[in-house]
């Protein structure tokens, strides 16, 4: 009896390990598929293949696309997995895309991370420790949750991010996350005091959009993913670029439509970047709060000068923290007083 329970158990290993039980992606990415249905299609199913050239894909059978709607689907935010699926958003997608109140998205972002039982068990298993150091926290997810030694870094990778974008929402709310009609107990509080930093502080609710006006390629990628995109995370606002865009029409008229609908917008005017000045022009007849950036203030026009900008210096051995931090309180002073970036005689329209 002991060596067929012994060989069973030693069965359901072997499966697991052909089988991915934690998403591949960040709770982050995956919310790119319910949002991409929510704008595209009104919140209607969408086929796989429309779908995935909505979040940036050629192919729906390009395994990057397949991995994160399969994501998606593990964090409970969609239904349909697969090159051929009809893929629809659940009640949990959309509280995270189209939620009533701030509360009911950081609800449904605390449910969608529950949802992975790898998750929900290990984090419930540390309840209000600090996760150990990388080598301990190894052998544990080996030994204790099964997890295959060859995918612990991935899953370390994608539960540490999923616990630095939960706490930015500061979900402490009083209701308990339900799953599958059950109650998990205490895992509201669990989930915010599991991290190796543990800060407090007010985070975002809403899922607002700083639209970034700026150059592509070479180092201004490197700027827009290593400083601005963490300031304005940071700030309570997704980042989003023009290259990143793939909804239908031209790309004109996705550019209007998403400064239309960004809370704030972001140009960096090094190098009076013809494309840069053009967009900042939309912003400003559609009456849009601009930060400004320049890594030289002759770039900046002197009709624009006395609007928030920010100038940094790269031989500054301190440059990128410096800017990052600027670019943060800028933003949030952007959000809280949006008149004071947006210069006449557009100001006194703005609502």
């Amino acid at each position: 009896m002991k060596q067929k329970n012994s060989e069973n158990k030693k069965n359901n290993q072997l499966s697991q390990k052909s089988v991915w039980t934690f998403p591949k992606n960040t709770l982050e990415d995956a919310i790119k598929i319910p949002k991409a249905i929510e704008e595209q299609n009104a919140g209607n199913p969408m086929k796989a293949d429309i779908l995935s050239k909505a979040v940036g894909f050629k192919q729906p059978q390009d395994w990057r696309f397949t991995d994160l709607l399969k994501s998606a689907n593990q964090y409970g935010l969609v239904e349909g997995s697969g090159a051929t699926a009809t893929v629809s958003m659940t009640q949990i997608g959309s509280d995270v895309i189209a939620p009533g109140s701030p509360s009911d998205r950081q609800l449904a972002l605390y449910n969608a991370f529950l949802k992975v039982v790898d998750f929900r068990e290990v984090a419930d298993f540390y309840k209000a420790k600090k996760l150990p150091e990388d080598e301990f926290f190894e052998n544990t997810l080996v030994r204790q949750f099964h997890i295959p030694r060859e995918r612990v870094s991935t899953f370390i990778e994608i539960f540490t991010k999923n616990l630095d974008f939960l706490k930015a929402f500061n979900a402490n709310i009083s209701k308990e996350p339900v799953i599958d009609g059950g109650i998990i107990p205490n895992n509201t509080e669990t989930i915010a005091s599991v991290h190796k930093d543990n800060n407090e502080g007010k985070g975002r609710t809403f899922l607002d959009t700083c639209f970034v006006m700026m150059p592509f390629g070479n180092w201004s990628d490197l700027y827009y993913k290593e400083l601005f995109c963490k300031a304005i995370k940071d700030a309570g606002m997704e980042p989003l670029r023009g290259d990143e865009l793939f909804s239908t029409g031209t790309v004109i008229e996705q550019i209007w439509e998403q400064i239309q609908k960004s809370k704030i917008l972001l140009a960096d005017l090094t190098g009076k970047n013809a494309n840069v000045f053009y967009e900042l022009g939309l912003a400003h007849a559609a009456k849009k709060p601009v930060v400004f950036l320049s890594a030289n203030l002759d770039d900046v026009p002197f009709d624009l000068r006395h609007l928030r900008v920010i100038i940094y210096d790269i031989k500054d051995p301190f440059w990128g923290e410096k800017l990052k931090e600027n670019l943060t309180n800028h933003l949030k002073n952007a959000k809280n007083d949006p008149k004071k970036s947006v210069p006449q005689p557009f100001r006194d329209e703005v609502k």
